[in-house]
């Protein structure tokens, strides 16, 4: 009984055995975890709220765009830095805070015979008043995008302040990098813009959807953008010493700049003063207020966009 009770252990012992072994033979199987879905992407925006196809300049092969700026004389060049800084003046220096205004000013005053000079060269290249009043529309219309503003105002506070210091026979030296510097700012959104198509080609070949958001590259660039919405701005084209000088103003202006005929003026009386303003609208917006200075500069007149409800 004893050798029976012995060998049963050993069966169950060896029994035992062998199921351990078949136990360690085999190995757990991990299993990968389910990776999540995938997230919808969300559709690429324009860069600083510009529009939905917009249309670029062509490349002009060195990194940059053609444009009304490019392969310019060193007599356009002092012409299309006034210009920009005109704009500046008008557009980026409305507080009088940053200083454009004081030394674009300065710099008329200095520079005043190049200038002249330039303006001179620039109607004689051009033939007429209406085409030099054409060329330099497009002039302030290239600075005057809403897109590149910010960076284009903060170049301009710098370049103003340099150029109202300089010598009168070191402008025609210093002008062509000035300018490439005003220009800066509006070559960059359009390599942003260019970002921006490529970006959104990729969404589109995916197929996602989702909520709206600029690419990556776009957030140096402000998304500031001026309104064109709104009551109706005007332009004011000088103040003169009482009314009849006023109305002769006018005349002059309308001979000299043929956009003015399409308004009739407003003489108004400058407050705690014999002055007598002229002023014509409405204006859609202050990107045609500009466009309308950029005329009368192009016609040798002063010019002010004025804001709505300005007095």
């Amino acid at each position: 009984m004893a050798m029976k009770g012995c060998a049963g252990k050993a069966l169950v012992t060896a029994t035992c055995a062998v199921l351990l072994l078949a136990g360690c033979g085999r190995k757990p199987v991990k299993t990968a975890p389910t990776p999540p879905p995938a997230a919808d992407q969300p559709r690429p925006l324009p860069p600083s709220g510009a529009p939905e196809g917009l249309r670029l300049p062509e490349s002009d092969g060195r990194g940059g765009y053609r444009t009304v700026n490019s392969d310019i004389s060193v007599t356009e060049t002092l012409w299309h830095l006034r210009s920009a800084l005109n704009v500046a003046a008008l557009s980026c220096d409305r507080s009088g805070k940053t200083g454009i205004t004081t030394n674009y000013n300065a710099l008329l005053g200095r520079q005043r015979k190049q200038l002249a000079a330039a303006y001179k060269a620039e109607a004689s290249r051009f033939g007429s008043a209406s085409a030099t009043d054409a060329h330099v529309t497009q002039v302030y219309n290239f600075f005057a995008q809403p897109p590149a503003q910010p960076a284009f105002c903060a170049a301009a506070k710098g370049v103003a302040a340099e150029m109202a210091a300089l010598a009168p026979e070191t402008l025609d030296t210093a002008a062509p990098a000035a300018l490439a510097r005003l220009i800066q700012p509006f070559t960059d959104f359009y390599r942003a813009y260019a970002d921006y198509r490529l970006a959104l080609a990729d969404w589109e070949k995916t197929g996602r959807s989702g909520n709206a958001k600029p690419v990556a590259r776009m957030a140096s660039l402000s998304t500031a953008v001026t309104s064109s919405a709104g009551p109706p701005w005007r332009i004011q084209l000088g103040a003169y010493s009482g009314d009849r000088a006023a109305r002769d103003a006018w005349a002059r202006i309308r001979q000299r700049m043929t956009a003015a005929n399409d308004f009739t003026p407003d003489y108004e009386a400058v407050p705690a003063s014999p002055l007598v303003r002229i002023r014509i609208g409405p204006i859609t917006d202050r990107n045609q207020a500009i466009a309308l200075c950029a005329a009368a500069a192009g016609a040798g007149l002063d010019c002010l966009p004025v804001a709505p409800g300005k007095g």
